[in-house]
């Protein structure tokens, strides 16, 4: 947050050798360490005890309604955005509510959190699988299977996850090229943490998935840090915001976090 941008884009559980493959940026992307392996132990690191008076955080991660509030201007919570039929939030939805947040405070710095690439994925490979395997949420809800237990039980192959991964980072990363035709400003684009990808770990013989498993290894705490000047900087401005705190409902929120893998 001590860094110098306009708007810092976070790609949530972004491995930083997908991006750097992926992406289509001129500039070049180093790579730097999460302070957190999971999203709510990076915002606590981040976030949490400090004021952002000078930022709006548009944010799709349901951790974020745990932040203490006046920690930032403004929180736009996009939970109501919410694809029910996949379990995620699309990142247009994201794009199109911070340029609204942009047209309306010009003078704020923008915190922006994608989903993707984040599972359940989108794209091509995704909607196969779907169509193939009765997948549910993480925590096995109902008759279906999650995608890991998918792979366990043979029904999905660990490069089709892999893929359905690549494919819902791509989708990501060209909507962060459109916001950023549509907003302007020095940016950054970066992630909160990585992700295993059924990689093996020592000492342990089967595959690691997901950030959840309370390990910690170079695929989910090095992240993509890529700067990107822009060609006109913002007049940032702090102060506090006058309008009170819209949360979601705790009930939805729990919800939506066991559909991305968080809740106990």
């Amino acid at each position: 947050m001590a860094q110098d941008w306009d708007n810092l884009l976070i790609l949530d559980a972004c491995r930083a050798d997908y991006f750097e493959a992926q992406h289509e940026f001129d500039e070049t992307p180093t790579r730097v360490v999460s302070p957190g392996k999971m999203s709510w132990e990076f915002m606590q690191e981040t976030f949490v005890g400090r004021e952002f008076h000078d930022t709006i955080y548009i944010t799709t991660n349901p951790f974020a309604t745990r932040l203490p509030e006046d920690t930032f201007f403004k929180i736009e919570y996009l939970l109501d955005e919410w694809d029910d039929d996949i379990g995620t939030i699309h990142p247009q939805d994201v794009v199109e509510a911070t340029v609204a947040a942009h047209e309306e405070y010009p003078n704020k710095r923008l915190l922006v959190h994608f989903m993707q690439p984040h599972r359940p994925y989108l794209g091509p490979t995704a909607e196969t699988l779907r169509e193939r395997v009765d997948l549910v949420g993480y925590r096995n809800q109902g008759d279906g299977l999650q995608i890991w237990g998918a792979v366990k039980e043979k029904k999905v192959t660990v490069e089709e996850v892999r893929t359905a991964y690549s494919e819902s980072l791509d989708i990501a990363l060209d909507e962060v090229e459109t916001l950023l035709e549509r907003v302007g400003g020095k940016s950054v684009i970066t992630a909160d943490h990585g992700e295993m990808l059924g990689e093996r770990v020592f000492p342990f013989t089967s595959r690691v998935w997901g950030h959840s498993e309370g390990f910690s290894t170079p695929p989910l705490r090095e992240v993509p840090w890529l700067v990107i000047d822009g060609e006109s900087r913002r007049e940032v401005r702090e102060a506090s915001s006058t309008e009170s705190e819209e949360r979601p409902d705790e009930d939805e929120v729990e919800k939506r976090l066991a559909a991305l893998g968080y809740a106990e």
